[in-house]
């Protein structure tokens, strides 16, 4: 007994030489969250219990105040495809944590043959098998704890493309709203030149302009029906990109919002700390680096003993009915000890690997935390510079209507030539589309904002397991 003692110190001294520690994971590494935000400093931030928020419920679709943008979310949540196969990778990764936690269980196996041989009585054999690795240094274990990591992260991949949907359906919703208003600018461009072709058609059979002016009257015409039919795809296209997000058939006859809206304004902001505790995608690099960190120390206790125990219990007989009689059966319970000596340093390289891939899955998180603080900062930064472009260009767009129709009376009364005309409709068209641009331009920007902060699309209590329990 002493004996055996004694070797038992010896390959677990020989294990523990092999083992260089834990990989340093340099906590450091990552960001600390700043008191506010650089880019709005002047605006409060909701600091209450910022540590404990998992995920925003600031249900920010409401803000648009559009219950058909909110039934067409909805519609997306149920029947787009994309969110559908997160949902299965998500339910397929819960499987494979349950699979990761059967080594911390006994495996049972059963198993029973009959051999019937010419000229021979038949013979049936029966066999119950019984076996459990004692997790003496928590290997199992650190398997187990990575695989419910593994799951954390589908779970908050797929919260994050419930988000990353809602806030794609919602530009969708208003780029719909855009192409429709780009459409009927470009209609009524088109009329405006064909008022002036016919105005210089007018002019030049009374002699007061030359067939040139009549020509390049044309030119604009045929300009412009050339932006009214590009306006026309553009239109049926975001018509069919939102069909296509909200699961149904792209036909084109999705209608979108009516207008595009003036985003309310910012009363307060989630803080950035709570930025670091509710975005899905930070969520789901900070469980990578827990899973990583598990197989880690998995790897480095794969060079410790291990200590299985086994059961075995047999039988033989002529008889079927005796393999339901334990009393016949021969018992034998056994235990072993495997500790590896030399496996070509593969075991040594393994610790090695997942320990590097520990550190990659740090420095991953460290830099995705960095990533979500400037976007959020750029979509704060273009909250006041998007609502001055939104305010010039509605400004010159009226302007350059206005000039229009003043250089039209003037043209008329032969104090402008084709070419005033011409340059004024052309500036404004271009005024008008700009101003659209910069209206959706600040709405997609409030949606980004949203996204960059982890807000939910609706207020609920936990988005991950109401919808993925579905």
């Amino acid at each position: 007994m002493n004996r055996r003692i004694l070797s038992l110190l010896v390959l677990t001294s020989l294990s523990a030489c092999a083992i260089r520690g834990g990989p340093a994971l340099d906590q450091s590494t990552v960001p600390l969250a700043p008191d506010n935000w650089a880019a709005r400093p002047e605006l409060p931030v909701d600091v209450a219990n910022a540590e404990q928020v998992e995920i925003s419920n600031s249900g920010w679709v409401s803000r648009f105040e559009d219950e058909s943008l909110e039934q067409a979310i909805n519609r997306a949540f149920a029947s787009n495809r994309n969110l559908q196969s997160v949902l299965a990778q998500l339910r397929a990764a819960r499987a494979a944590m349950r699979v990761s936690r059967a080594g911390l269980f006994p495996s049972v196996d059963i198993s029973g043959t009959a051999t019937d041989a010419e000229n021979s009585a038949a013979v049936y054999d029966g066999a119950f098998a019984a076996s459990w690795e004692a997790d003496i240094w928590g290997r199992n274990l650190a398997l187990a704890r990575a695989g419910s990591a593994d799951a954390r992260v589908a779970a908050a991949n797929f919260a994050a493309a419930r988000q990353a949907l809602a806030a794609s359906v919602t530009r969708a919703w208003y780029d719909r709203s855009a192409a429709r208003i780009t459409l009927d600018l470009a209609r009524s461009d088109l009329d405006r030149r064909k008022d002036t072709l016919r105005i210089t058609d007018a002019r030049f059979r009374a002699g007061l302009a030359s067939r040139l002016d009549v020509r390049l009257a044309q030119v604009q015409v045929s300009n412009s029906e050339d932006r009214l039919q590009a306006s026309l795809r553009a239109a049926a296209n975001a018509a069919r990109a939102l069909e296509v997000l909200t699961g149904a058939y792209p036909s084109g006859q999705a209608a979108g919002a009516s207008d595009l809206i003036t985003p309310v304004a910012l009363p307060s902001l989630t803080a950035p700390v709570s930025v670091l505790a509710g975005r899905p995608d930070l969520i789901a690099a900070e469980a990578r680096v827990d899973a990583a960190g598990l197989r880690a120390t998995e790897a480095r206790h794969a060079m410790f003993p291990q200590l299985t125990l086994r059961f075995d219990a047999n039988a033989r007989s002529g008889n079927f009915g005796d393999l339901f009689d334990p009393g016949t059966y021969i018992n034998a319970i056994s235990a072993g000890l495997l500790q590896p000596l030399f496996r070509g340093g593969a075991l040594l390289a393994e610790a090695d690997r997942q320990g590097e891939l520990a550190r990659a899955a740090l420095f991953d998180y460290a830099q995705a935390t960095l990533t979500a603080f400037q976007e959020v900062e750029d979509r704060l930064d273009a909250e006041d510079t998007l609502q001055q472009q939104v305010d010039s260009t509605a400004v010159a767009a009226e302007e350059a209507s206005t000039a229009v129709n003043l250089t039209r009376s003037r043209y008329i009364n032969g104090r402008s030539t084709i070419f005033d005309l011409i340059n004024a409709q052309t500036t404004a068209i271009a005024a008008q589309t700009r101003a659209v641009e910069a209206r959706r331009a600040r709405i997609e920007n409030r949606i980004n904002l949203h996204l960059a902060l982890g807000d939910e699309p609706f207020p609920v209590d936990d988005p991950v397991q109401t919808i993925a329990q579905n």
